[in-house]
């Protein structure tokens, strides 16, 4: 393997770590902080909320449910993901032409 390639590689470890954790963290205070504010759009707001009650598994039928890989997903489910994550998707569409940024 080649210097670049060595620290090409060393970098991309170091920034996905940085994602994992720093960008972990931003990401969920974004979110709290979309979900306690009262004037953001009712879009936004759902969209933040629908995220955290998804990451804390409080969609699943009981709260210790560990949340299935896609694989294991009948294709009812893989729907409901897919509407879920194009609501999301559209959330923040519309939260970002509505001039702010997705973490604004």
């Amino acid at each position: 393997m080649s210097f670049e390639n060595e620290q090409e590689t060393a970098e991309r470890m170091l920034a996905l770590r940085k994602a994992r954790t720093r960008g972990l963290t931003a990401c969920v205070d974004a979110a709290i902080e979309l979900c306690e504010n009262k004037e953001a759009p009712a879009a936004a707001r759902a969209s933040a909320v629908s995220s955290l009650m998804r990451a804390n598994n409080l969609f699943s039928t009981s709260p210790n449910d560990p949340q299935k890989e896609l694989h294991e997903m009948t294709a009812a489910e893989l729907k409901a993901v897919g509407d879920q994550l194009e609501r999301d998707r559209r959330a923040w569409l519309a939260q970002m032409e509505a001039g702010g940024g997705v973490f604004d």
